[in-house]
């Protein structure tokens, strides 16, 4: 009988930016940044193993373009990876069981007895649009390491309290995580989480619970891609300099995350939403991602800034606009959201990736 592991990995929103790579080959990044974990807003993987219908090879696999079977209470959109794109998860799935088999034993996890021959399908969707700057790189990496990783266990039940109780073992798979997707490691833990070089940790936070928006400026995938993205702003004036300024507010806005201080948060993420794509609109072979309804948003959203508790706004590599706001004023914010134009999806905080 085949066995069959579903995971959910939710996206998270960088107020800090990763931008610019130090080490390609391991995504590695030129500075440290801050994110929240997203919640609703995921990717969904289901992985089934079927024995003895492989290659002679352990551990062959397809990747099938397929909902998984398991809902998650929004409608699941199925990518469109491309050859490329199948190579790079499929490669990251082997990745994910070889370094799953060498490190589960050393948080008490025996090992399931792999069957040769047997084979690994996979299917993946998210539950929003592709490639459009919601980060759908971080989420479904992190739940394709987390599905990998719980399927090389021989007892789901002790997978899952070892990922609940050990700290060493979320951040051990983060870092398989990233490998695959930068941004991924810190799709595994929240509601707040730092990454800098090859450390994930979450941030203590006194703020309060929060709403997130998303303003669907554009629904269509991005023509540069963030791994593009990453080696073109080498090439903008504005680059030298870029990885102490970004690392410096990181620290200050882990600082004002602890403190529960929303209006400085607020500030500093609009600061770095606007270098970053700065550097995009600056650099050697200059690109944008924003439409022009992402301009109009932002301008629109600019005078919220200076009211006493602000929205936090920002964009990722991308057209479309996030907004966070206390959740006890969600009700006064969809409204005022809703009257810019856009169709808005709706979120919260989330506790990172899970098995379900």
């Amino acid at each position: 009988m085949p066995l069959v592991f579903f995971a959910k990995a939710p996206s998270n929103i960088a107020l800090i930016k990763y931008m610019g790579k130090k080490d390609a080959a391991r995504n590695l990044p030129e500075n440290a940044s801050v994110s929240m974990t997203l919640d609703a807003l995921c990717s969904v993987v289901e992985l089934e193993v079927v024995p003895g219908q492989g290659l002679a090879s352990q551990g062959s696999a397809e990747w099938r373009p397929e909902a998984p079977a398991r809902s998650v209470g929004r409608a699941i959109q199925v990518p469109d990876l491309g050859e490329a794109g199948i190579g790079k998860v499929l490669r990251h799935l082997e990745r994910t069981r070889a370094a799953a088999r060498e490190l589960l034993p050393r948080f008490g996890i025996a090992l399931r007895d792999c069957e040769a021959g047997e084979k690994w399908v996979l299917r993946s969707g998210n539950t929003f649009p592709q490639a459009s700057g919601i980060a759908s790189s971080a989420s479904s990496f992190a739940a394709l390491t987390l599905a990998g990783s719980a399927a090389c266990a021989a007892d789901r039940a002790s997978f899952e309290r070892a990922w609940a109780g050990e700290a060493g073992l979320r951040s051990a798979l983060a870092a398989v995580s990233r490998v695959g997707s930068g941004s991924s490691c810190r799709s595994l833990d929240g509601p707040w989480v730092r990454w800098q070089g090859e450390e994930v940790s979450t941030i203590r936070s006194s703020l309060p619970p929060l709403a997130h928006f998303v303003l669907l400026v554009s629904r269509e995938a991005k023509q540069v891609s963030s791994s593009q993205a990453h080696a073109l702003v080498k090439g903008s004036p504005l680059w030298p300099g870029r990885p102490l300024r970004a690392d410096a507010r990181a620290e200050r806005i882990a600082e004002a995350i602890a403190r529960g201080a929303l209006g400085e948060v607020a500030r500093l993420a609009w600061q770095d939403a606007w270098e970053m794509h700065s550097l995009f609109h600056t650099a050697e072979e200059p690109f944008s991602y924003w439409e022009p309804g992402s301009l109009r948003v932002l301008r629109a959203l600019a005078p919220a800034l200076r009211e006493d508790r602000p929205p936090i706004v920002t964009l990722d590599a991308g057209p479309n606009v996030h907004v966070s706001v206390e959740a006890s004023r969600a009700a006064e914010w969809e409204p005022r959201l809703s009257a810019l134009g856009f169709e808005l999806l709706r979120d919260g905080q989330g506790a990172g990736g899970r098995l379900i």
